[in-house]
């Protein structure tokens, strides 16, 4: 783990570290246009009910502000998946694909099990995901064994 520090890898502001194609647009799977549909959809209902709450006579300003606020925030998250839905994987894929047999043998021999493993690996590599990193140790621990549902094995 002295080869390279966390600092090495370059990201760019948004923490994609340059993902996308060239057209900058993301992959985006059915999962999230799902997700962005619903999510928007019961913004622009809050909107709505926002919107009448507001027109009618015995509307209270609580109301108002809480149907105001929950748009809000259904609108923020469903913009948010759809820009950023899958850069944190993607940028834990990318430091996984990183990093060098002899940093995980090191995080491996230096700790006192697995798990003790896979926490210095995140330790030492910030944005590494939990399934990466137990499939980093297991692959060079000798054990074989991968993380269901992400490599030829099964576990």
């Amino acid at each position: 783990m002295t080869s390279r520090t966390p600092s090495d890898h370059s990201v760019n502001d948004s923490g994609s570290a340059g993902l996308h194609g060239a057209d900058g647009a993301a992959p985006r799977g059915p999962q999230t246009v799902a997700y962005v549909a619903a999510t928007a959809l019961g913004g622009i209902g809050a909107v709505v009910v926002a919107a009448v709450k507001l027109t009618s006579p015995e509307a209270g300003t609580l109301d108002v502000l809480l149907w105001s606020a929950l748009a809000v925030l259904l609108l923020a998250a469903a913009a948010r998946r759809w820009w950023f839905g899958a850069s944190g994987e993607d940028r834990s894929r990318r430091i996984a694909s990183e990093l060098g047999a002899g940093e995980v043998v090191e995080a491996v021999q230096a700790s006192s099990g697995e798990v003790d493993a896979v926490r210095r690996l995140r330790a030492a590599y910030p944005g590494l995901g939990l399934r990466d990193a137990v499939e980093l140790v297991r692959r060079h621990s000798g054990d074989g064994r991968t993380v269901e549902g992400r490599g030829s094995g099964g576990g």
